[in-house]
């Protein structure tokens, strides 16, 4: 009868623990949304620059902050994961043509990158 109470007390405290390791080292949905806007408003920011004519650097910078949030977005979805990581793929390609002095080929992969991104929110939110 010992015995079972210290198992039982055992399997209590470590799924106690390993609970919380979860919450503490997973993201909630609301900071996925959070970081998935952000980097739609980055994107949305560079796109305006971009249709203004202004420097490239201005553009690259913007550039840099959605892929700096971008980060942060994850999920266990192999679909959602995916569309990020096209998404993904697109603004690296964006900022490399833009870097390279390819305002073309950078503004084609930069509003390829944003609707990715918004692709990504919409199916996101629609499981979430």
């Amino acid at each position: 009868m010992m015995k079972t109470i210290k198992y039982l007390f055992t399997t209590a405290v470590l799924s106690f623990i390993c609970s919380n390791a979860f919450a503490i080292g997973g993201q909630s949905t609301f900071d996925v949304k959070k970081s998935i806007d952000q980097t739609i408003e980055y994107l949305e920011k560079a796109v305006v620059a971009y249709d203004k004519g202004e420097d490239q650097k201005v553009i690259v910078e913007w550039l840099m902050e959605a892929k700096q949030v971008q980060k942060s977005i994850s999920s266990a979805n192999g679909n959602l994961s995916t569309i990020k990581s096209k998404a993904t793929q697109k603004l690296g390609q964006a900022r490399s043509s833009f870097n390279d002095g390819d305002l073309i080929g950078g503004g084609a992969a930069m509003k390829e990158a944003l609707a990715g991104f918004k692709e990504l929110k919409e199916k996101y939110s629609g499981m979430h």
